[in-house]
């Protein structure tokens, strides 16, 4: 869903999309392993300086864009200045955990509290209430439902005019997608735009339980502020 979107704002003439610019940061931060870690150190930034320099492009290349959509990880900030990332407009997109789990399963056994991100997602948007600053807050299920009306109501929370052109992208890989596309985004890539369909329910993973249950606070906390 986080693609998704992503690809959707891709489709805005006034805008430039970057696909997670801290995960290379991320990995060598945290140590994780991941299928992807290699093809992603060989070719994104990690040093914690080049990586926050890395969401800002010049203007050259920004050239007749107005506005720069970047997509994160929320445990992607571990180890960075929160100084350096409160500016610009905040989004907070999430899912029920059980489809978390089941996304991270191709690839990951047995995902972590750190890998599901409630408590940071929560994090910052305490973090930013505390400064005023409300972030908005968007349930992937409420997007999936009715998404026409959703990314209305995203643009207008913005302040970004709206373009119908993010209801569509061609199928298929994307120049925006970072280098970990081949192990991730099979499903968006067999999409061509954003079609209103029934959330799916997956069953919680064998031994993930406690897991699930750890991350429903948060969870519901986050659905309060959804639009």
């Amino acid at each position: 869903m986080s693609t998704a979107l992503m690809y959707s704002f891709a489709q805005r003439q006034d805008t430039r999309v970057l696909d997670e610019p801290l995960y290379g940061h991320f990995l060598v931060h945290s140590g994780v392993d991941r299928p992807d870690r290699e093809a992603t150190l060989a070719s994104w930034p990690s040093a914690p300086d080049e990586a926050l320099e890395h969401i800002r492009p010049s203007a050259q290349e920004c050239e007749g864009e107005r506005i720069l959509f970047c997509k994160h990880i929320a445990n992607h900030i571990d180890g960075l200045p929160w100084s350096r990332l409160e500016s610009g407009k905040h989004v907070l997109l999430f899912r029920n955990p059980a489809a978390v789990m089941a996304s991270y399963s191709a690839h990951i056994e047995r995902p972590t509290m750190q890998d599901l991100c409630y408590g940071h997602q929560l994090a910052i948007l305490e973090r930013l209430e505390a400064d005023g600053k409300r972030p908005v807050v968007v349930c992937s299920d409420r997007l999936q439902t009715a998404p026409e009306a959703q990314l209305k109501e995203l643009c207008a929370a913005l302040d970004m005019e709206w373009d119908p052109a993010i209801l569509h992208w061609e199928a298929g890989a994307r120049p925006e997608d970072g280098p970990w596309a081949p192990w991730w985004y099979g499903g968006v890539h067999r999409s061509a735009g954003w079609e209103a369909r029934p959330p799916a329910n997956p069953d919680v993973p064998p031994g993930l339980d406690d897991l699930y249950h750890g991350c429903l606070q948060a969870y519901t906390q986050l659905l309060e502020y959804a639009l």
